[in-house]
């Protein structure tokens, strides 16, 4: 049985054609597989008045959703109020909730029926008038063999009453069986550590005469990544009481506070009952060796065959970002950055050094100074429970989109459509004026943004680390990384020699810098490709913006050369065309993805490359079948690059058939965290990873191929296999 993480974008696609698939309306939605209602539990609403309603979802058979941590995958149930002025709901209320063991995978969820309740908050000045609409958008993953978001557009209208609004009796009971369903608080406090990769949560003799009456005790943790979900929880009794031990999972707890609902089976006269408890324990013995089995795994270069070395030591981390951001100047996602650092080289060559030193360094600020700020994003993000990496940006249909626009307003202005000064493109700059250094500054952060589809060798290593450290590590570990990407320009600003080497200014170079526009229009377009994967309606917009955008630059231009009236005519086109422009992906960059040639994708993808999926892996592993694992994104240039070569090669192709090869992909386009999840076990945080399997007879053991393939490694990572004829 498949399960998956937020659900896959390939499946998303066929399921558009399914009214199961869209938001429905009214008081009660059913969906071919949820039968969802919005109820009250009081009749009418009175002024300060605090009442309660409930999501309440009936669910077909064998079909089940999920808690707020679902657990190895899936998808929490989710709530959006519209409410009246001074109106306020509180969190959802969630029911203890049921394991649903898929193996290697366990689940949290709900089968049959679920309960939400939510508390609603009447402002104290409400006055007569219309019914009181309380309407809400309730949108869940349900999931059997397959999963299926679905979602729907609730109603309730109440009645103004002049006090407290009386309970609704018929649908008191409800209410009465959600509530007996709510942890309770714990009988005491509870403390938890961290001791030889494990979590230890600890119940103490002040819980009294409650620990002999405990059978068993399950924990589900309100965090995700805490614990393996699916590994056994073993409960010890000794002197101090009673511990519940369980294997730390991707993300453990390094601080804090450990919370979640602990449910014991106690005893009860004859009877065994599940008593759910709610408990916050304080977490302490954290550091050193305790950590052991905390950090997520390095699996082994190819060829290797340990399958958890250690993490290196900070110094080799920091060589590690640094050589990765240097090899980052030759991956195809800077290569059309290169060419506007070129255009300012041969510039700087005539310069006085001192100034030439002064703008490599400000370029260097640049650099560095957006490469801290990306990895402060994606570390605040991972710290609120967001499933990122690496590139994470490039994920959001409204990023890409302005992306498009900034690379084609770059070309444009090498085109010699408009000009702007020194612009981004810092051509033309006097480096003594402040307008140099601002350009130089800014090329500094296009060099970053466009370098983030790539991971370089070294790098993955670094990046992957740096998200298991403390922030402060971890940014020194990005510092690196963008001290190693702008190391080549530092050189040729403090290396006289280096810049003698370079041609001589002349007339040559406005045919170069018009040259230069092209992988500028280049990339652009590549990015339009990449939004056509993750939202049509994005890509509409994106397609208004772009000619908007080519307006922008040809009325500015024409401002310059109009008479007074003219040129603010031109300039209000200018502005007002730039404005609309932003204003489109802004308007539409956050509709849910919709990939244009998902169906396609998908059918292609059952013939040859099948999606990632953890429990189809393990079955293919058990069987001992050789499996390579493809993780990639279409906004990945070195992806691109090596599925055309390496992959699509003929005699790679004849390996793959001959062996047996099992094909899987996990596309990481639209973020994925169950990808996410894959890419950290690995110690990595962004793409391309390669990963093989029962590629040597007898040896399970995962390899990780380089992250630049030849068609030659390809075929080496199973040239010790038989072919499947002679077996």
């Amino acid at each position: 049985m498949q399960r998956m993480r937020n659900f896959t974008f390939w499946l998303l696609g066929l399921l558009l054609a399914s009214p199961a698939a869209y938001p429905l309306s009214g008081k009660v939605v059913a969906t071919d597989n949820v039968k969802a209602r919005l109820v009250s539990e009081v009749k009418s609403v009175g002024p300060g008045q605090v009442f309660w309603v409930a999501l309440e979802l009936e669910i077909r058979d064998g079909w089940h959703t999920y808690w707020r941590n679902p657990g190895d995958s899936g998808q929490a149930t989710k709530l959006a109020w519209t409410l009246p002025a001074g109106f306020s709901a509180g969190d959802i209320l969630w029911t203890t909730p049921h394991r649903f063991e898929l193996p290697p995978l366990v689940n949290y969820g709900y089968a049959k029926h679920a309960v939400h309740l939510v508390e609603i908050t009447a402002p104290k000045t409400l006055k007569p008038g219309p019914p009181i609409a309380l309407s809400a958008k309730a949108s869940w993953l349900v999931c059997s063999d397959i999963c299926i978001p679905e979602s729907a557009s609730l109603q309730l209208n109440l009645p103004f009453s002049a006090g407290d609004g009386a309970i609704d009796s018929a649908d008191a009971p409800l209410f009465t069986a959600a509530r007996s369903e709510l942890p309770s608080a714990a009988p005491a406090a509870t403390t938890a550590r961290i001791q030889g990769g494990r979590l230890v949560i600890q119940l103490g003799h002040e819980w009294g005469a409650t620990l002999s009456q405990i059978k068993s005790l399950a924990f589900f943790p309100y965090d995700e990544g805490g614990i393996e979900y699916a590994a056994p929880q073993t409960l010890t009794r000794s002197e101090a009481g009673i511990e519940l031990a369980m294997k730390l999972g991707y993300q453990p707890p390094k601080t804090g506070t450990v919370r979640g609902v602990l449910v014991a089976t106690e005893k009860n006269g004859s009877d065994l009952v599940a008593v759910p408890m709610e408990i916050a324990a304080s977490l302490t013995g954290v550091g050193g060796a305790a950590h052991a089995g905390a950090i997520p795994r390095f699996a082994p270069v190819a060829g290797a065959t340990a399958a958890n070395p250690a993490v290196p030591a900070l110094p080799v981390l920091l060589l590690f970002a640094v050589l990765g951001g240097l090899i980052l100047n030759l991956m195809p996602c800077v290569f059309p950055v290169l060419s506007i650092k070129a255009i300012g080289l041969v510039e700087q060559a005539k310069k006085h050094p001192a100034a030439v030193r002064a703008k490599g360094l400000v370029f260097a600020a640049g650099v560095i100074s957006s490469m801290l700020s990306l990895a402060a994003v994606l570390l605040a993000l991972r710290a609120g429970g967001e499933q990122i990496g690496w590139g994470f940006q490039l994920q959001s249909p409204l990023f890409v989109t302005l992306m498009v626009y900034l690379l084609l307003a770059v070309g444009l202005n090498l085109s010699g459509v408009f000009e702007i000064g020194g612009g981004l493109a810092g051509v033309g700059d006097e480096l003594t004026r402040g307008e140099g250094y601002r350009a130089a500054f800014f090329t500094g952060v296009l060099t970053t943004l466009v370098a983030t589809p790539c991971t370089a060798p070294f790098m993955a290593a670094a990046v992957g680390a740096a998200l298991t450290q403390s922030p402060s590590i971890a940014l020194g570990i990005f510092a690196a990384l963008g001290v190693g990407l702008a190391l080549p320009y530092l050189l040729l600003s403090f290396a006289p020699w280096l810049r003698r080497a370079l041609p001589k200014p002349g007339a040559w170079m406005d045919t170069l810098k018009q040259v230069f526009a092209f992988p500028m229009y280049a990339s652009a377009a590549w990015l339009l490709w990449v939004l056509a994967q993750q939202s049509s309606s994005g890509l509409a917009a994106a397609l208004a913006g772009v000619i908007l955008i080519a307006l922008a630059a040809w009325a500015y231009q024409k401002s310059k050369h109009s008479s007074t009236g003219g040129r603010l005519t031109a300039l209000i086109a200018a502005a007002l065309a730039g404005l609309t422009a932003i204003m489109l992906p802004v308007r539409f960059g956050s509709i849910a993805a919709t990939p244009l040639d998902a169906p396609a994708a998908a059918a292609h993808a059952t013939d040859e490359w099948q999606p990632y999926d953890a429990a189809r892996l393990a079955e293919l592993k058990d069987a001992g079948r050789p499996v390579l694992v493809n993780f990639t994104a279409s906004w990945c240039l070195t992806c691109l690059v090596n599925e055309r070569n390496a992959f699509a090669d003929s005699a790679v192709q004849k390996v793959f058939h001959d062996k047996g090869v099992a094909l899987m992909k996990g596309d990481w386009t639209n973020r994925d965290p169950a990808i996410t999840k894959a890419l950290a076990a690995f110690g990595r945080a962004g793409v391309p990873l390669y990963v093989v399997y029962n590629s040597k007879p007898g040896s399970a053991e995962p390899v990780v191929l380089p992250q630049i393939l030849t068609a030659s490694i390809v075929q080496g990572a199973f040239a010790e296999l038989p072919n499947r004829d002679s077996q």
